[in-house]
């Protein structure tokens, strides 16, 4: 057995080290480059970002969809972004209802008068939550006289909708949209008081609870937010050096 294992030594190791040195070698010939981003953003450094409109049973969401998608923009370090409270103070200078803007000449034009070269609208239209048990399952004990130990996975999950685009201002094209939803999930182990062999009845299930319902919510919107500007950031990508594309 000793004599074994030294041979599988001997032979891992070498292995080993090759790999490194090889992944090691791939490492050097490339480097991370900075790319714009997919949509066609040329001419676009300044973004106003309108308030989402809510049409959803969660009037706080439309909120939440704007100020994610005011956050990704800004922290990307490639746009000048005009915050949704300066378009929503044009928006009451002219007397317009920030709940009826999703686009149109009438965003253009105010867009337009904050200096912006493109606008976000958008629109929180779905909004569904959902908590539910599992099936129980057993799990044994470390020690065999524990007997069986039953749990119950309780899923709590929340589903957004969102549509939003980005339009130019200087021609009023429309550079890109998105529509869809996302959900987000939250999986809660829980302990049941029975231990037979058995499986156990309804009655020794415990109630649902709620308070996972908040994060569910939170990994929903920050995924239909990602989804949305991911062709609006720029990104990196691995390339050749170079000089050893020159060689």
């Amino acid at each position: 057995m000793i004599n074994t294992r030294r041979r599988a030594r001997a032979v891992v190791l070498p292995a080993l080290l090759l790999l490194a040195v090889a992944l090691a070698g791939c490492t050097g010939d490339y480097e991370q480059v900075l790319r714009p981003p997919r949509a066609d953003v040329t001419g676009i450094s300044v973004v106003a970002i309108f308030p989402f409109v809510p049409m959803s049973s969660d009037p706080g969401l439309a909120r939440a969809f704007t100020d994610g998608v005011l956050r990704s923009l800004r922290d990307s370090g490639w746009y000048q972004v005009i915050p949704p409270e300066q378009v929503e103070s044009v928006m009451a200078e002219w007397r317009v209802d920030s709940r009826q803007v999703t686009g149109g000449p009438i965003a253009r034009e105010i867009a337009a008068e904050l200096g912006a070269d493109g606008f976000i609208v958008g629109i929180a239209d779905y909004y569904f939550e959902d908590v539910a048990l599992d099936v129980p399952y057993p799990s044994r004990g470390g020690q065999p006289e524990a007997g069986v130990n039953w749990r119950v996975d309780q899923r709590t999950s929340v589903t957004v909708g969102m549509q939003a685009q980005l339009v130019n201002v200087h021609t009023g094209a429309v550079v890109h949209r998105w529509n869809g939803q996302r959900t987000g999930e939250v999986t809660d182990v829980r302990q049941l008081l029975w231990w037979s062999a058995d499986p156990p009845p309804r009655s020794a299930l415990p109630s649902t609870h709620r308070r996972d319902i908040p994060k569910a919510r939170e990994e929903a919107i920050k995924k239909a937010v990602d989804a949305f500007t991911a062709d609006l950031l720029p990104r990196y990508e691995w390339v050749r050096r170079e000089t050893d594309a020159q060689q």
